[in-house]
């Protein structure tokens, strides 16, 4: 009885877990365009920007990005949890907080490290297409794992089927990335508000592809306990 529960529940638990996801990069989005505007009232997208524009953009970066991990934490969250009643919901908050925020962090540094080193990228703007397309898969595939790693370290104690949930965000991350650095590459997207637009545009795209691809492992996900009381029926 309870198998057959899940099963009928599959297809809502998908449209949920793509809207919710969706939602989640929309937010996320948004966060990345403030902090763009941001970046450019402080002056600190400009080579040589002084400290307090930076110390303000920085702060502002941290608190917005753990907003957008704590976001995604609970829309995915609470799709997961119709799958894993017993999923630590705090726990699944602070690994998406803290991971957001260093990703958040990384990236700014990444926006100042670019905006140090313009000459040098523009040295090398002759990169192959399929040099950028093999990066950004080994990137995203490397990032993907680690990612779906860590959150399977949460899932572990009250969920199956967690190595197809850390195979599948290779997946996806390997396949939204390379999208996002080849579009990137081809389209030459700048620091202008065009180029941010684009860049903003990329990421929703390559974040519902993620989404996407995240669906076979959703539907591998399994309740440890839930599996166990099934075994009396059997």
């Amino acid at each position: 009885m309870p198998a057959t529960a899940n099963v009928r529940a599959t297809p809502s638990i998908a449209i949920h877990w793509v809207k919710n996801n969706i939602l989640a990069a929309v937010i996320s989005a948004a966060v990345s365009f403030a902090l763009y505007g941001l970046r450019q009232a402080t002056g600190a997208a400009e080579a040589g920007a002084g400290f307090a524009g930076i110390m303000v953009l920085y702060l502002a970066a941290i608190v917005m990005w753990g907003f957008v991990g704590a976001a995604l934490a609970v829309l995915s969250g609470a799709v997961l949890q119709r799958i894993v009643p017993l999923l630590p919901v705090w726990t699944w908050i602070a690994l998406h907080v803290a991971g957001l925020t260093v990703i958040g962090i990384g990236a700014e540094a990444l926006q100042g490290f670019s905006v140090e080193n313009a000459s040098s990228s523009r040295a090398s703007a002759d990169d192959s297409v399929m040099a950028t397309l093999v990066v950004g898969a080994i990137a995203g595939a490397a990032f993907g794992a680690v990612s779906g790693a860590l959150q399977a370290l949460v899932l572990r104690k009250v969920a199956l089927g967690t190595g197809a949930w850390i195979s599948w965000s290779a997946i996806g991350s390997g396949t939204g990335w390379s999208l996002i650095m080849v579009c990137a590459r081809l389209w030459e997207l700048g620091n202008d508000l065009p180029g941010e637009l684009a860049s903003e545009a990329l990421g929703l795209v390559g974040s519902i592809i993620m989404t996407l691809l995240m669906l076979p492992a959703l539907r591998q996900l399994k309740s440890r306990s839930l599996s166990s009381v099934a075994q009396h029926f059997s």
